[in-house]
């Protein structure tokens, strides 16, 4: 078998630029006023996204730059307390007395109303293994709300209307 040899090809250099590049020594500047009006909504246990009138793209939670168009979303509109699960994988965690690691669920949701989805939490011990891409869910809300994204403690599952429906086509063939 012939060994090939590797052979490094020259690139002209175009531009080089001198300097020192500090990249700690940047600063960012969030504004914290548009995302505000969504906090106090959930304060009021209600959910609200930013919907851009270029697009019609409404993100939840509000995003400042459009994910679709990259322009300033600048209309708020209400969404309902019912999600779908988008995706979902799992992870794997030994509790102690456990022999076995056990898989637990991580998803991310899409909000009804919203067309982009983040990430939340189910009941705590829900089982991996019935979790599938579009179980329906509806908001569990925190006792004491504080104006944050903590105000939903998890979203719990709920019937599948599919489900029943798939029954009933069995039943009838």
């Amino acid at each position: 078998m012939v060994k090939l040899e590797y052979i490094k090809k020259q690139y002209p250099r175009t531009r080089r630029v001198h300097g020192n590049w500090y990249l700690s020594s940047y600063q960012y500047k969030f504004n914290v006023k548009r995302i505000n009006q969504c906090l106090e909504h959930l304060r009021k246990g209600e959910l609200v996204g930013l919907k851009c009138r270029s697009c019609n793209t409404v993100s939840f939670p509000p995003r400042l730059i459009c994910p679709k168009c990259l322009k300033m979303p600048d209309q708020w509109v209400h969404l309902r307390e019912t999600a779908t699960v988008a995706t979902f994988s799992g992870t794997y965690a030994k509790e102690s007395g456990d022999t076995e690691p056990r898989p637990y669920p991580v998803v991310a949701i899409r909000q009804d109303g919203a067309d982009t989805s983040w990430l939340a939490n189910l009941p705590e011990g829900y089982d991996f293994f019935k979790v599938y891409v579009g179980m329906p869910l509806k908001i569990k809300w925190a006792e004491d709300k504080k104006g944050d994204f903590s105000d939903i403690e998890y979203y719990e599952p709920i019937e599948d209307p599919s489900i029943e429906m798939n029954k009933k086509e069995e039943t009838e063939n």
